[in-house]
């Protein structure tokens, strides 16, 4: 079952970063015209848009979309600090 990309969510994150879209789009190697249509909700994204997506604007990919992790990703890892 294919993620549902969260576009207002990208494009609320991208802007927190100060990226414009053309430059999300030469980080993550995209065309503009597709992270536009993306954020605008007009297409839903694969799976390696949402891991590059994620990976540049610092975040998971869950936090991008709309359900869980797809097959094969996986999320941050946090461990305890060791014990003073």
């Amino acid at each position: 079952m294919p993620l549902r990309t969260n576009g207002p969510e990208i494009r609320r994150r991208r802007e927190l970063t100060g990226m414009n879209q053309a430059e999300l789009a030469k980080t993550i190697g995209y065309a503009p015209a597709y992270v536009s249509q993306i954020e605008n909700g007009n297409v839903n994204a694969g799976p390696r848009f949402h891991r590059k997506v994620a990976g540049a604007l610092g975040c998971d990919v869950v936090d991008i979309t709309a359900g869980a992790l797809p097959w094969g990703t996986v999320g941050r890892t946090y461990t305890k600090a060791p014990a003073a």
